[in-house]
């Protein structure tokens, strides 16, 4: 690796310094507990990095955290609530590597360990939906949540193709028999928005019939001129207990969103953001669409068959209709009067299916003598999706006024509107196996296998003749690695992953580029977790490797077009961690570096070298410090800090995200056992900044100023 020379931000200045006075601090024996399911409640202190708890989002085994050899994150409902975070991009985003934003057409995406896109797996009650990380994800409220996990690193061997950066599995609320509060939660914040959530849960029949409900609904406007945003949505669950070995469970998830004039991005002035046109929304047609419906239907039986033999099959559909109609892409006109040029005149939808069944048998026994988990299973899909689409034509409107752009119909910009383009089935089928083996008392060997086949058929009805294409792959993805117990708190790992990804987003892809071959990925990684303190505290570190080759990336002159340029690596660091002195103090921070780079890499005509330039939206650094204060039972004080270095919005390295820092504060006043009332100030330093950038033109999406909350949680 070669050798870094940076300078820290103040907010990394000082996570780091929490980081270096571990070595202070005495570490203190504890006998390590074997937990069967994640269970979190009031009874647990979740202010720490919980690594005594297991996360399936990295190992199917019912291993700890500690336990697994690679980098996981579990983001509690608790956590999220005492963090104020109100959807899943500002959870995930404290996340130590994790940068999370609106980044257009797709909604949301996450950068990680040098990585975006299809770099990054999203995950829905551990259900992958195939095709493209991308095409399911949506702004969603964290109410609905029981947890969020996160896995850094590849996941091929857990999931399939895609996740070369890290995997989001995002947990829903979950049935139980204990007694459950009946829960309502308010929230009024600038720009006139609302947000409500009310759930409970509990016995339908004792021991017998269970049930969890959950309904989350937001209203919510933003700096940008007409932008209003409206997500609905509601969780149910279902536990029937036929006798203390067999459970079933089945779930209803339905989601809905609708954004008036959605914020499509600011075009850059000379390279910069212009303050003055923060506020103007170019996407102001008059038949504007931005909306999607969503159902999630999923049966899940797990059997005890032994005290030794667990079996779990998950049956899974998912239906989604997304529909569009908008102009994206701005670019700025300098002159006496300022214009923008507003191309792209979209419009579209996606009808989306996926059916699919996972079974998967988990044998806990021994081996010459030795502990041993074993699990063996297969995941059998389909999917199903249309597109009606336009082609996107540039449009033939005149420059508009650049400070007050009219609003228009789409048949101002094109006379061409959408039809149906394309009809694309996957049939995928996979079988994977995990094993973990206790050679020694501290010393466990694990490992994970998967063959994955799926075959894609593609027809074009957008050309002559609706011509057919035809794409199948076999690959096979693997995990090896050793957790070693340096003390019963501290624990080493060694990790070895493989993995791939498809040339480009299966279900849009062109029919030239319908052939393109996977990209594969390899990475190396070494940690260490420890708990210290008597239990005050926990950290983590992570030092990896990644090598990726055959990348493809979009091409900046035709986003749809996939140009091969070859390799693509990164390395990097990240430390995390979770300390609470006193009963008073909470503190968590992490901090993240990554040397991301394409190791080959030459576009244009005549080619020219792009070596060593930075991927698009991969900052250098990212820092997260947080700090709770509670000096009475009744008041909590906090305050979160973000620091985000510099990232390039374009392959050349010609345009820029600045480096931002925002600040989070936050007072809440426990009214009684049963009624808190809080008050959030979101960015409270108004920094001006852009948090993303839609595909590599010069036009980035510019995060809210200063904005205000007043909360009410009520439990009954």
């Amino acid at each position: 690796m070669q050798e870094l020379r940076f300078k820290l931000s103040p907010v990394a200045l000082a996570v780091l310094g929490g980081l270096g006075c571990l070595g202070g601090l005495p570490a203190q024996a504890e006998e390590a507990r074997e937990l069967s399911t994640v269970k979190v409640s009031g009874e647990r202190d979740t202010r720490v990095v919980p690594l005594d708890l297991p996360a399936s989002t990295g190992s199917r085994l019912g291993v700890t955290i500690k336990e697994i050899p690679a980098s996981v994150d579990v983001l509690s409902q608790e956590v999220m609530q005492e963090r104020g975070d109100r959807t899943m991009v500002e959870a995930v985003g404290k996340v130590a590597g994790m940068n999370g934003a609106r980044v257009g057409g797709s909604h949301t995406g996450f950068s990680v360990r040098g990585f975006i896109d299809n770099g990054v797996t999203w995950l829905y009650n551990g259900v992958r939906v195939p095709g493209g990380s991308n095409m399911s994800s949506r702004i969603l409220d964290t109410a609905n949540y029981d947890r969020i996990e996160v896995l850094r690193g590849p996941a091929a061997v857990l999931n399939g193709e895609g996740g070369t950066g890290g995997t989001i599995n995002l947990i829903s609320r979950a049935p139980s028999f204990a007694a459950q509060p009946f829960e309502v939660d308010y929230a009024l914040s600038s720009y006139n928005s609302h947000r409500f959530h009310a759930g409970t849960g509990g016995a339908i029949k004792d021991d017998a019939v269970a049930y969890r409900a959950d309904i989350s609904t937001n209203r919510y406007g933003s700096h940008v001129d007409g932008e209003r945003t409206t997500l609905d949505r509601f969780t149910g669950s279902v536990l029937f207990k036929f006798s203390d070995t067999l459970k079933l469970t089945l779930e209803l998830d339905k989601m809905r969103d609708d954004v008036k004039d959605f914020y499509y991005g600011t075009p850059l002035v000379n390279g910069k953001i212009d303050r003055s046109l923060r506020d103007i929304n170019y996407n102001n047609l008059t038949d504007n669409v931005y909306e999607s419906d969503t159902t999630w239907l999923r049966a899940n039986l797990e059997w005890h068959a032994t005290p030794d033999i667990e079996v779990r099959n998950q049956m899974y559909y998912y239906d989604s209709f997304r529909n569009w109609r908008d102009v994206n892409d701005f670019k700025y006109n300098a002159g006496a009067v300022p214009t923008v040029t507003r191309t792209t005149w979209s419009d579209l939808d996606h009808d989306h299916q996926l059916l699919g069944n996972r079974l998967d048998v988990l044998f806990k026994g021994k081996i010459g003598g030795l502990d041993n988990r074993f699990l063996i299973g297969a995941d059998i899909n389909r999917t199903d999706y249309k597109t009606n689409r336009n082609g996107f034509p540039t449009g033939v409107e005149a420059p508009v006024n650049a400070y007050s752009p009219p609003a228009v119909n789409l048949s101002s910009g094109t006379n061409i509107f959408k039809a149906l383009a394309r009809d694309i089935t996957i049939e995928q089928t996979s079988v994977f196996v995990e094993d973990q083996l206790s050679v020694t008392k501290n010393l466990k060997l694990v490992g994970g296998l998967r063959h994955d086949q799926f075959k894609t058929e593609w027809i074009y009805y957008d050309q002559a003749g609706a011509p057919r294409e035809t794409k199948s792959h076999n690959f096979n993805s693997w995990r090896v690695g050793a957790v070693y117990d340096l003390t019963p708190e501290a624990t080493v790992y060694i990790s070895y992953a493989t993995g791939v990804e498809p040339g480009g987003t299966l279900l849009v892809l062109n029919r030239n580029q319908s052939q393109l071959d996977l990209t594969t990925a390899q990475q190396l990684e070494v940690g260490v977790k420890q708990g210290f303190w008597n239990g005050k505290g926990e950290w983590t570190a992570a030092l990896y490797d990644i090598q990726k080759k055959n990348v493809f990336v979009p091409d900046p002159l035709a986003p749809s077009r996939r140009l091969p340029i070859g390799k693509q690596s990164s390395q990097g660091i990240e430390l995390s961690l979770g300390l609470r002195p006193t009963e008073q103090w909470q503190i968590d921070g992490n901090i993240a570096y990554v040397h991301a780079r394409y190791d080959e890499y030459s576009a244009g005509n005549p080619p020219v070298s792009l070596n060593g330039n930075e991927p698009r939206l991969v900052p250098k650094w990212m820092a997260n410090l947080g700090v709770r204060y509670m000096p009475t039972a009744a008041w909590t004080f906090a305050a979160w800090a973000r620091h985000v270095d510099k990232a390039y919005i374009n392959d050349a390295n010609t345009l820029e995200l600045p480096a931002y820092t925002t600040l989070d504060l936050s007072a809440d006043y426990k009214l009684s056992k049963s009624m808190d009332v809080g008050f959030r100030v979101r960015n409270a330093t108004d920094e001006l900044y852009a948090e993303s950038s839609y595909g590599q033109a010069a036009q980035v999406m510019i995060a809210n100023p200063r904005t205000y909350e007043l909360s009410l949680r009520m439990r009954f």
